[in-house]
């Protein structure tokens, strides 16, 4: 982030649950995806999309018309298979560790945002209308079809509170640009012959409260330290995103044993 001076985040850490950017998420999510996808000998889903390599399929994945569909429809058709296993009443746990959603749960990836992802899903779905709660069509929920989960993945990437459709909630719009651990600003400090004059962070879903000398939130806050210092950031989570718990418990919902599905996969 600086070379004159190390970050170090108390109690989070850059590249795990901290990202500069969401487009450094994008690229680590789908690029993990790839390695998961080759890993499951998905050589052919690959070479069937023109993908040759991960800088093509981190392409194809950003591409609304991948594929000559439009709505990224081409990553679901193409990859849905290794996203989750389409299940009724799934939870993360239940998810295998054959498909990329149990792999990334059961070894500790992208805790917070397949988190957020979850109910980022619901309320996308909602929006579209692909939800009935009476008879219940179970559109929202992320682990009844692949497809649909992966397609809208890639919409929330695609997509800026500036560029999404215009009858999409105010919901919808904050979270496409505040996918939590995500930073809102560029890192810049101020710098001297011999000091950095450090600022305050603004990352997507935390409150910053100061910088530190030392690993301790006791320490002073330190906002002027000499170059080649280790400096530490304290922040304080303020944003959940918990449709299931918050919301979903309220809705009055039928389930119809006649249940089709309303995606095209």
């Amino acid at each position: 982030m600086n070379k004159n001076i190390n970050i170090k985040f108390i109690g989070h850490e850059l590249n795990v649950d901290l990202w500069e950017s969401k487009k450094h998420l994008f690229n680590a999510f789908f690029g993990e995806f790839y390695d998961f996808i080759c890993k499951q000998n998905g050589e052919n889903d690959l070479l069937m999309n023109n993908i040759h390599n991960k800088e093509e399929f981190l392409e194809f994945a950003g591409d609304w018309y991948a594929g000559g569909k439009d709505n990224c429809y081409a990553l679901g058709f193409g990859f849905h298979k290794y996203f989750i296993l389409d299940m009724f009443e799934g939870t993360l746990d239940k998810q295998p560790e054959s498909v990329f959603i149990g792999y990334c749960h059961k070894n500790g990836l992208f805790t917070d945002f397949i988190n957020f992802l979850i109910t980022f899903f619901a309320w996308w779905r909602n929006d579209e209308h692909c939800t009935t709660f009476d008879p219940y069509n179970f559109g929202d929920d992320f682990f009844v079809s692949g497809w649909a989960t992966l397609v809208d993945t890639g919409k929330l990437f695609y997509f800026t509170a500036q560029t999404v459709f215009w009858w999409q909630s105010f919901r919808v719009k904050y979270a496409i640009d505040n996918i939590p651990g995500t930073f809102l600003d560029k890192v810049c400090f101020e710098e001297t012959e011999d000091t950095v004059i450090l600022s305050d962070l603004r990352i997507a879903g935390y409150e910053f409260m100061g910088w530190h000398t030392e690993d301790d939130v006791n320490s002073p806050n330190a906002y002027i330290v000499k170059k080649g210092s280790t400096v530490y950031a304290e922040l304080k989570r303020k944003d959940f995103y918990d449709y299931w718990e918050k919301e979903e418990k309220t809705i009055k919902k039928v389930a119809d044993p006649n249940y089709k599905k309303v995606d095209p996969a």
